[in-house]
């Protein structure tokens, strides 16, 4: 039967029209799907609006009409595209000895320049539906706070867990509206990571989120955020960093701000909007003081020019921000206040004392 389907496939032209948003259904099943052809290649993806988890279409060998499901494997479903002349689409599916009719109706696109059909919110919207957050209560440092995580029923390839602070207030609103900006928007930013991989590749991307606090006194919250995403691309991304908040204002602090112009430099460079900070020797040898060098490790962490700096009740912690190719050598040095105070700006000492 699969030997039939290639030699079928690879003898019919390709059908002009059927790259695009449709809805219909396979056998009796309704299904939402899109197709993509580029100058290299063609793919496509559908769901089962029961489901409503993304099924990757891979294109056969030697064929623009024919489709395997998943990852191409010996013995998935196949997809074979039989005609698609303006607003219908027909074909057949068939996985072993079972075949069932496909019946498609096309979908108007958002028409988003930069999208293909199958990253377009109108495929997707439906997918959406129904996904919540789950709540419980926890504490840290005696402070009572609100754990949240992403409920999605197994729909995604995504874990997305953050908190927010209990109590009222601007300054807690501002800092609970950035702790919980991958859960907001609509689409929420953690599916715009999953739907961005789908412009060139019939696999929609993948992402763990978590962000959980490290200290929170009455001025500062310092937050540990974890996170491991592939949102297309040529590499997946990954790192921990944290992040600081002043409660006062309900501002998220850059702490290269706390360190005088000897121990990070600021320039503008262009095209970039922010100013690039980057760690100059003395701040450097301070934080590598006593480091014994990995062998493959020494050379890049040493020279690294930028850094994320983090806040915990008796330190800072410093950490390399280093290209994929070498993120393994990626380290925390956690640095006693007393040792980088000599380095510090006025305000930064003071802030340093308001934390104590």
């Amino acid at each position: 039967m699969l030997a039939l389907i290639a030699l079928i496939a690879s003898a019919q032209p390709a059908p002009a029209d059927y790259p695009g948003i449709w809805e219909g259904t396979v056998g009796n099943l309704p299904i939402r799907a899109c197709f993509v052809r580029r100058d290299w290649g063609s793919f496509g993806a559908y769901y089962y609006l029961s489901q409503k988890r993304l099924i990757p279409l891979e294109a056969m060998a030697g064929s623009v009409s024919a489709f395997s499901e998943g990852a191409g494997d010996p013995g998935s479903p196949r997809w074979q595209i039989q005609s698609a002349d303006g607003n219908r689409l027909q074909g057949g599916w068939t996985s072993g000895r079972r075949t069932l009719p496909v019946q498609l109706a096309r979908v108007a696109a958002s028409g988003g320049e930069e999208e293909g059909p199958c990253s377009d919110m109108v495929l997707h919207q439906p997918r959406l539906e129904g996904i919540r957050t789950v709540t419980r209560p926890a504490t840290a440092d005696g402070v009572a706070y609100t754990r949240i995580a992403l409920d999605h029923g197994g729909r995604f390839d995504a874990r997305v867990e953050t908190f927010a602070l209990d109590g009222p207030g601007e300054a807690t609103r501002r800092v609970n509206a950035s702790l919980g900006r991958m859960l907001a928007g609509s689409p929420p930013e953690w599916f715009d990571c999953l739907r961005m991989a789908l412009e060139s590749s019939p696999h929609e991307g993948g992402l763990n989120e978590t962000l959980e606090p490290v200290m929170i006194s009455r001025r500062w919250l310092s937050v540990n955020h974890q996170y491991d995403s592939f949102c297309g691309g040529a590499h997946p991304s990954s790192g921990l960093v944290y992040e600081t908040y002043d409660l006062a204002s309900g501002a998220r602090v850059d702490l290269h701000d706390w360190f005088i112009p000897e121990a990070v430099r600021r320039e503008r460079l262009e095209g970039l909007d922010d100013e690039a900070k980057t760690f100059l020797p003395a701040l450097r040898s301070v934080i590598l003081a006593g480091w014994t060098d990995e062998a493959d490790c020494g050379e890049v962490v040493r020279d690294a020019e930028f850094w994320h700096i983090g806040l915990r009740r008796d330190a800072f912690v410093f950490s390399p921000s280093l290209p994929h190719v070498v993120q393994a050598c990626g380290e925390e040095f956690a640095v006693p206040f007393a040792r980088v105070r000599q380095l510090l700006t006025p305000e930064g000492a003071a802030n340093l004392d308001a934390l104590r």
